[in-house]
Order: C-alpha cells, then sequence, then structure tokens
C-alpha cells in the first residue's frame, strides 16, 4: 500500500497500520521456529509451515497447505521448483501477507456455534463433553487424520485440568473459533 499521506486518507493509514500489525505477527510466529546455522539463519524447515499458518490464524486444508508450501518453495533459477527444505522469512512474510489479506477468505475459521455442533455429533446424550480418548481415536483416523504429534497438542489445548479426561466443548468451540487474541 502507498503510505497515507501519498493517499491523503485515513483508510490508508489504517491499512498500513493493519499490514505493519500483520508483519509483526507474522515475524513473532517464525521467530518461533527460525533455524539458528550459518546457512540456514533467517529460514524455518517448511515442515513448520502448517503449525505457522495456524498461529496466524489460518485455517487450511490439508491440500491447502500442500499448494502453500509449494508457493512457499518457489521456483529456482532453472525454472525448477526449490527444494531445498527451507524456507526464508523474506518469501515467507510475502506470501503470509497475501493469504491473510487478499485471500484470507480462503482460509476462514469456522465460527463457533459450527464448532460446537461438529462436536455435538460426537455426544449423542448431551452431556455436554466428549471423551478425550474416543477423540484421539477420530483424530489420528478420520478425515485429514493428524500425526501423534498434532493429536496431542489438541488434547493439551481441549482437555482441561481435573475434567477427568473430558473435552468440554463448548468451552473449547469458543478458543478454535477464536484467533487466539
Amino acid at each position: 500500500p502507498r503510505p497515507a499521506a501519498a493517499c491523503g486518507s485515513t483508510m490508508a493509514l489504517s491499512e498500513e497500520e493493519d499490514i505493519s500489525s500483520l508483519k509483526l505477527r507474522a515475524k513473532a510466529a517464525f521467530s518461533l521456529v527460525e533455524l539458528q546455522t550459518k546457512e540456514t539463519r533467517g529460514k524455518c524447515d517448511e515442515r513448520e509451515i502448517p503449525m505457522l499458518c495456524r498461529t496466524l490464524g489460518l485455517n487450511p486444508t490439508q491440500e491447502q497447505l500442500l499448494a502453500i508450501v509449494e508457493e512457499l518453495r518457489g521456483v529456482g533459477p532453472d525454472g525448477a521448483a526449490n527444494a531445498t527444505g527451507y524456507v526464508a522469512y523474506q518469501r515467507f512474510e510475502d506470501v503470509m501477507l497475501d493469504l491473510l489479506t487478499a485471500r484470507r477468505g480462503e482460509f476462514a475459521r469456522d465460527n463457533e456455534q459450527t464448532i460446537a455442533r461438529a462436536f455435538r455429533a460426537f455426544d449423542p446424550h448431551g452431556h455436554g463433553f466428549v471423551e478425550a480418548e474416543h477423540m484421539k481415536k477420530l483424530l489420528a483416523t478420520q478425515g485429514d487424520a493428524f500425526d501423534e504429534t498434532e493429536v496431542e497438542a489438541m488434547m493439551e489445548a481441549a482437555v482441561e485440568p481435573g475434567s477427568n479426561g473430558k473435552i468440554y466443548y463448548e468451552d473449547f468451540a469458543a478458543i478454535l473459533a477464536s484467533d487466539g487474541r
């Protein structure tokens, strides 16, 4: 975007502030996984991209994640895919800003009611909770199956201490529907 002074409108300033805020969020997320060796400083392992997308509030499908990784790889000087396994920060920032602004609607999160309704499908008696062990099995075997690390991360977030291994989905739906802010 053009600087606000050149545009003469407060809307442009707001957009510029929003872009600045998004850049800060992207940098903060990237810094969590940035590699620190001499050869890889300023880069991250492309296997971190799914977590980084979700950290930034995107909710891509497995297919969309594969496309995002391909986009982040870019192409080398020979026109072939750049498959080093690493993503440079500037490339990450450019792609994430595009995804978070112009293409955000492609990765929209479901609202709280939709998420709670999905959990209710696993609570036929209407108790307001789902057994964590049952949910673990479903996550690891159904749809876009989670790997063990993803299942454990979700269980850590979903199962409150003292809940006796239950996921109280109304509360958890509110967390999932928000972007963490």
